[in-house]
């Protein structure tokens, strides 16, 4: 498939409601994202850019158009398959963090390997791994409560890379988090999107959290108004 874009949006529309209750929440939109790209998607309320992630994410499909994903045409892919589809080859970071609040920083990480059917002592062993590289080694069994808010995001973080995913989804991940914390979180996407390959789709409002990302698409009204590389991302 060389050449092929990871992620491809082809004269892609969502409608939602009929008649006078029509809204196009996508309009044609026309993307493409490369393997181990990191891509920041802005935009107004309303604009498409949550939509558009759902997409990509498999949360979604379109109502016309097509989303390939990894050469595969998710968009025309039944429920049960995009799950399959997600649970092999997606990670997902929110701002919510959405961690079990009785259960271990290492437990927390398992979850998406006790889905997978992968062995116990197995799964404990790829979760250590995990909160090492987000820097939470010597936190495995703290509960989220005995965690910062940073610290929760970045057993998140954990959690959706434990898998190995090929696309990282992070939907507003700095928006509960403080200016230090915020910027703390984000070196360490970068980080993870160099070291591991990873190709991040984030979702953001704030100009200072996008200049992170290699390319910086804005929507407007549910279609794509820029597309520009980010010539000042490390």
């Amino acid at each position: 498939m060389t050449g092929e874009p990871f992620i491809a949006f082809t004269d892609v529309w969502k409608t939602y409601g009929s008649g006078e209750a029509q809204v196009n929440a996508l309009a044609g939109v026309e993307l493409s994202i490369a393997r181990g790209e990191f891509v920041a998607i802005m935009g107004p309320s309303g604009s498409g850019k949550s939509t558009a992630m759902n997409i990509m994410g498999c949360l979604d499909t379109p109502t016309a158009g097509r989303y390939d994903f990894c050469g595969v045409d998710a968009g025309r892919l039944d429920r049960d398959r995009r799950a399959a589809l997600r649970n092999l080859y997606i990670g997902f970071v929110f701002q919510g963090y959405n961690l079990l609040p009785r259960t271990t920083a290492a437990e927390n990480v398992e979850l998406p390997l006790i889905y997978r059917g992968t062995p116990a002592a197995e799964r404990r062993m790829i979760a250590m791994e995990a909160l090492r590289q987000v820097g939470l080694a010597g936190r495995e069994d703290h509960t989220p409560a005995q965690l910062s808010g940073g610290q929760q995001q970045r057993v998140a973080i954990a959690r959706a890379i434990v898998t190995r995913p090929a696309l990282l989804v992070a939907d507003e991940p700095t928006g509960n988090l403080d200016t230090q914390r915020s910027h703390e979180i984000m070196q360490l996407i970068v980080r993870l999107n160099a070291e591991l390959g990873l190709t991040v789709v984030m979702v953001t409002h704030e100009t200072d959290i996008a200049a992170y990302a290699q390319r910086i698409i804005t929507f407007v009204d549910g279609r794509v108004a820029s597309d520009v590389p980010n010539l000042k991302a490390a």
